[in-house]
């Protein structure tokens, strides 16, 4: 399995890719490309073309959630891509999605025309679904261990989101499971017991949404070392909404099996 970050908040030292607030991860698993989410703009794109990736090859594009930081590169991809299923949640339709964290009601959502206007190209899924002989999406995350407390932010119309518009996908191999979810509203927890059915999880890719000035400083070392002992064979890769106050904690508790990855970030895992 090969893995790139086409984009994130952050840059690698002296790169010189364009970074936003947004994630786009591109990786090749069972002879296929596979797009996870598409960041915020049109970034994504074009960092892949200096990355020498060719957007127009991929074959599948899984859209984690409904927020634009991670949807608004939509169009673009519709533009360059004229054959790639699209997967969402069902739980996305018909639904806006809001942020009050700046002190007004702000839509994150993403472009609803550009699915009403491309619906063949659409899949909407409300179960867990297997892609290929060892990609998984994941639909149904349990809530058994509390989701990041920034969530309290964040609006679904006009009431609290429960993130039940939140996937992940879960990549078998000979070694363990792959976890990659992109922003983990739902909690890094409760996404890898839904997806330990598959197998050991060796790696989890994707932010925390442990933003600063939320959880406490002991909140995020019990986490830590929920994740050190209660998982020792994982390896978390994390970046985008994970809060340097959590760095920190993962840092101190998980060594060198937590890893802060970038824009141009990139993983071969045999």
């Amino acid at each position: 399995m090969e893995l790139k970050v086409l984009v994130d908040n952050n840059l690698g030292e002296g790169d010189v890719l364009i970074s936003e607030h947004g994630l786009s991860i591109w990786m090749e698993v069972d002879g296929r490309q596979w797009l996870i989410d598409t960041g915020a703009s049109d970034a994504f794109a074009r960092n892949a073309i200096q990355l020498g990736i060719d957007i127009a090859n991929v074959d599948y594009l899984i859209l984690s959630h409904g927020h634009s930081d991670h949807c608004g590169g939509l169009e673009t991809f519709l533009s360059l891509n004229g054959k790639a299923q699209i997967f969402i949640s069902a739980n996305i339709e018909n639904n806006l999605f809001f942020s009050t964290r700046r002190g007004t009601k702000r839509n994150i959502s993403l472009n609803h025309s550009l699915i009403q206007n491309n619906l063949h190209r659409f899949v909407f899924i409300d179960k867990n679904l297997r892609l290929s002989e060892n990609a998984n999406i994941i639909t149904k995350i349990t809530h058994t261990s509390p989701q990041p407390q920034a969530n309290s932010t964040l609006l679904k119309n006009d009431l609290p989101d429960d993130f039940n518009h939140e996937i992940a996908l879960a990549i078998t191999t000979s070694k363990g499971v792959i976890i990659i979810s992109p922003c983990s509203h739902n909690g890094v927890i409760n996404t890898i017991e839904s997806c330990s059915h598959l197998g050991d999880i060796t790696h989890y890719i994707g932010g925390t949404h442990l933003v600063d000035n939320f959880e406490s400083d002991g909140q995020l070392l019990n986490l830590a070392l929920n994740l050190r002992n209660c998982y020792p064979n994982l390896t978390l890769i994390s970046g985008h909404c994970t809060g340097e106050c959590a760095k920190r904690a993962f840092q101190k508790e998980l060594n060198d099996k937590f890893i802060v990855f970038y824009t141009g970030f990139s993983l071969f895992i045999d």
